[in-house]
């Protein structure tokens, strides 16, 4: 504390006493006409370290606070796409405001595609739908990987369950310089196995399909896209490195990479084993989240890609992973229905070994015009992927009911081991053809996917029932082939009819086959073998589906204003026979039109899109929906299909705002959403007084949802400081109907929850990072069988890192989570902390860290769900507290340097920061 202290005291004198003015002026091309988005910053002259930036607004106007520390003469920078850069000396003014006039940018002599900056690049540069993170700009420690770096920048936000927002926009996918990283769409292997160091820029834009890149159509996705470009001299690289960790309680973990970057060509190598619940990956300092069970990983996999994202490639990974998982846990559940109230108390135990052997062959082959002046082009494309699992899983649990007067209900104790092995095989073929001008293409797409999975298994159960004073025993083994085949046909054609006027015929054709047999027998006492064919559980069934979906979708653009609208006609067929009960089997047709619509508003620049979208969708019922036979495979709970199910229809209405107000450096986002759904089918279920579960299902009328959330961000820049800040309120209204006992009842549940953020770095010697949320959770039942309930959890996370000496540093990382109504024999808040002491060693090429992992002892596995049936306790198993003394080992070289190395550029004219920054 004493440090931490320090290093805000000398935050605030620095700043108190610090020479601090305004740059004003305005930006304009040789014809006096005004830049916005162009990036303004200013450098120190002595190590042209980057002291403030800002954005031109729609006028070319900017204005920029400086903090100029003990500096007399600053180097003012322009940077704007297809302009030269411009560079002016300044000298600091002694009056509190400096206005640069008006800077006129000359065009670029040869047309290019990047930006070039003289000098070391600013913190952040928004080029129309793209934010461009400088990486260099954000301290990292020194064995960090590519999730740490990305938890630093601005606006980037991880949720307690690893999802990834920027500025409140979803994350889609994740892709390195261009292309996925090891065939993975959200990047896992690279966010957790690219040293941070290598990382040049994180580049943020609208999430993208293959089709709208190939084509420039136009991102609709209201999603985002983040590219992590490899640090490149001469475009190439070469890096690794070593990491092992040996820890109390027999902890460890090893992981080994090698990587090879050139200009259009990725080559990878990961691999590694560890027992501290991490699939693959390294981590020096684990995030402060449960993580549940006992997991044991080992994991190997390669990966070659050649080729950019917009030219001939090729993209070739294999993946293996072998995991143990050993999970437990201990619940307590109130059950309310009509007219029956009950709690039961629930300790189970499963451990699982299982294999995975995946790979991935992406080939894309482009094939441009003869007419060298036609944008004209095809792409031809093949995606090939194979996945095999096996696995061997024991599971038992054991559950008391008892009635709220404490009288027992019933005993239920069960246990099952089985083994599994499934393949899959899926292939797509495509052809994108631009055609016409341009802007008329049409694509076709011809998709295969073959599964296959076998299973045997051993299932034990007991049902003790104290009211009828009986005990039902279910005692079998259970063997099952299964294979699927899915062959779908889709083809659209993209003709512009007129002027901004766009004509998008549809068509899809879907036929899929499953081929399921399963054979059950029983325990015979007699024969003291499993020899009793049980016929109602088994199954020798064929199951044929075919859909036909012919759909026309109209669009218009006028000046920034897009409309489309879409009409389809859907025609599904199903059959189903069983060889050895006839009853199971059923013909069902469905034919139903949905519609679409959508008008979006979208500025030139990028900055500000709004949209407003809606879709119908229709819920078919399942093969086991349909069914009029009991199964009875679990004796606690029979489900009976309804072959009178209708489907479901929802209409979904969405409103989206975004707006980068890039001049303040402020980014506004909200959405509202609702959803009203007609003939929903739900499960309707009745108890028994011996708790037998007797489920069946039905079409109901009346479910609806809203929900909606707006956030704002906000960041502040300048030699020594990094500042940003954010805030979100979400809030979701559900009316949920159901139908338990024969009682029709509806569920209001209502949520808020306000959320804030903070990110603060000093000098590179001090992050702070910190997120608080505040969620309200309320329930009301319009019948008196049920007690409207009210909870809220509180949420802290606290991130710092303190660098002192040369090559020291302090890092932690603070969980904390409170809910107001866990049971009494749960706790209801948990503290979560771990901390890491390092150093670094050999010129930085070395990293040695004493990790303490839930240092208090104080994390619990403890978890509360509510439904309109019951609230429920749990507690997991979780991974405990241990200590661990880690080593990293890092090689290669990037740019004609050590990576760990920066090269020496007094001037300020040199380094990674220099030479040409890409779109």
């Amino acid at each position: 504390m004493k440090q931490l202290f320090l290093f805000l005291l000398l935050a605030f004198s620095t700043t108190l006493f610090a020479q601090r003015f305004t740059l004003e002026g305005q930006v304009k091309d040789p014809d006096a006409i005004s830049l916005e988005g162009a990036t303004v910053y200013v450098q120190s002259l002595k190590d042209s370290i980057t002291m403030a930036y800002g954005i031109t607004n729609k006028t070319g106007q900017f204005s920029i606070n400086i903090n100029a520390e003990e500096e007399t003469k600053l180097l003012f920078n322009v940077a704007y796409l297809g302009y030269q850069p411009y560079s002016k000396d300044i000298d600091v003014p002694t009056e509190n405001k400096f206005d640069m006039g008006t800077v006129t940018l000359s065009d670029q002599i040869e047309e290019l595609d990047v930006v070039s900056i003289i000098g070391k690049a600013p913190p952040i540069v928004i080029k129309k739908d793209t934010i461009e993170y400088n990486a260099d700009s954000f301290k990292t420690l020194a064995n960090d990987r590519a999730e740490d770096l990305l938890k630093k920048l601005p606006g980037v936000e991880f949720d307690i369950d690893g999802n990834i927002t920027v500025n409140g926009v979803e994350v889609e996918a994740i892709n390195v310089d261009g292309m996925e990283f090891f065939g993975e769409k959200m990047g896992d292997i690279a966010l957790k196995n690219l040293p941070s160091n290598v990382i040049s820029k994180v580049q943020v834009t609208d999430y993208k399909t293959n089709l709208q890149k190939f084509t420039g159509e136009e991102s609709d996705s209201g999603t985002k896209e983040i590219n992590i470009k490899i640090k490149k001299g001469k475009n190439t690289a070469f890096f690794g490195d070593l990491n092992g960790g040996v820890g109390t309680d027999d902890k460890y973990q090893a992981n080994a990479n090698l990587f090879q970057m050139i200009d259009g060509k990725q080559i990878g190598f990961i691999s590694g084993t560890n027992n501290i619940n991490m699939r693959r990956g390294f981590t020096a300092l684990p995030d402060a989240k449960s993580s549940t069970g006992y997991v044991e990983s080992d994991f190997v996999g390669a990966n070659y890609s050649k080729g950019k994202w917009n030219e001939t490639r090729v993209n070739a990974n294999y993946k293996y992973s072998a995991n143990n998982v050993d999970n437990s846990s201990l619940s307590f559940r109130d059950n309310f229905l009509p007219d029956l109230n009950y709690t039961t108390e629930t300790v189970s135990n499963s451990t699982t070994d299982s294999d995975n052997h995946s790979g991935d062959l992406d080939l894309k082959f482009i094939i441009p015009s003869k007419n060298k002046s036609s944008n004209n082009k095809i792409q031809l494309s093949n995606e090939l992927n194979f996945n095999r699992d096996t696995s061997d899983s024991f599971s038992d649990s054991a559950t008391e009911s008892k009635s709220n007067d404490g009288e027992d209900i019933s005993d239920y104790n069960a246990n099952s081991e089985s083994t599994s092995i499934s393949n899959s095989i899926d292939n797509t073929i495509g052809a994108i053809v631009r055609t016409g001008k341009g802007r008329d293409f049409f694509n076709l797409k011809l998709s295969t996917n073959f599964d296959n999975s076998e299973s045997d298994s051993k299932n034990y159960s007991e049902n003790i029932l104290y009211q009828r004073n009986t005990t039902e025993i279910q005692d079998q083994v259970r063997s099952t082939d299964n294979s699927t085949s899915n062959i779908n046909f889709n083809g659209y054609w993209f003709k512009e009819l007129f002027t901004n006027f766009r004509i998008i015929p549809k068509y899809s054709a879907t036929i899929y086959h499953n081929k399921n047999e399963k054979n059950v027998f029983d325990f015979n006492e007699i024969d003291n073998d499993y020899s009793d064919f049980n016929e109602q559980q088994s199954f020798d069934s064929k199951y044929v589906t075919t859909t036909l979906k012919p759909a026309l979708r109209f669009r218009y653009e006028y000046k920034d204003f897009r409309f489309e609208v879409e009409g389809a006609y859907t025609n599904t067929f199903r059959k189903y026979t069983d060889e050895l009960i006839t009853e199971r089997n059923f013909n069902a047709e469905f034919d139903y039109i949905t519609y679409s619509s959508r008008i979006r508003y979208r500025d030139d620049k990028g900055y500000k899109n709004i949209s407003l979208d809606y879709n119908q969708n229709v819920d078919l019922p399942s093969s086991t929906q349909l069914q009029p036979v009991a199964d009875v495979s679990n004796q606690t709970h029979i489900y009976t299909g309804n072959p009178d199910l209708e489907p479901g229809l929802s209409h979904n209405l969405r409103f989206r705002y975004q707006n980068n107000i890039a001049f303040n450096n402020i980014t506004i986002n909200a959405e509202t959403k609702a959803e009203f759904v007609e003939d929903k089918i739900i499960n309707s279920t009745i108890t028994d007084a011996d708790l037998i579960k007797y489920t069946t299902y039905d079409n109901i009328n009346g479910d609806y949802s809203l929900s909606g959330n707006a956030s704002i961000s906000k960041s502040y820049f300048s030699q020594n400081t990094n500042i940003n800040m954010s805030a979100k309120f979400a809030a979701s209204y559900d009316n949920n109907i159901s139908i338990q006992n024969g009682v029709k009842f509806s569920g209001k549940n209502t949520v808020y929850k306000p959320s804030v953020g903070f990110k603060y770095s000093y000098n590179n010697k001090f992050d702070f990072g910190i997120n608080y949320s505040y969620s309200v959770n309320e329930t009301l039942y319009d019948t008196d069988a049920f007690n409207d309930n009210e909870y809220f959890v509180q949420n802290l996370k606290l991130d710092t890192s303190i660098f002192f000496f040369k090559n020291a540093f302090f890092s932690n990382k603070i969980a904390y989570q409170y809910n107001s109504r866990v049971g009494d024999a749960f706790d209801g808040d948990a503290v979560f902390w771990n901390a890491g002491l390092g150093v670094q060693l050999w010129n930085n090429k070395g990293t040695l860290t004493l990790v303490g992992y839930d240092i208090l002892g104080k994390n619990n596995g403890y978890r509360r769900s509510v439904t309109e049936t019951y609230i429920q306790d749990i507690e997991n198993k979780i991974l405990e507290q241990y200590f661990m003394l880690t080593f990293s080992y890092k090689f290669g070289r990037i740019a004609g340097q050590n990576m760990n190395v920066r090269p020496d550029s007094p001037s300020g004219r040199g380094g990674y920061g220099g030479g040409r920054r890409g779109r």
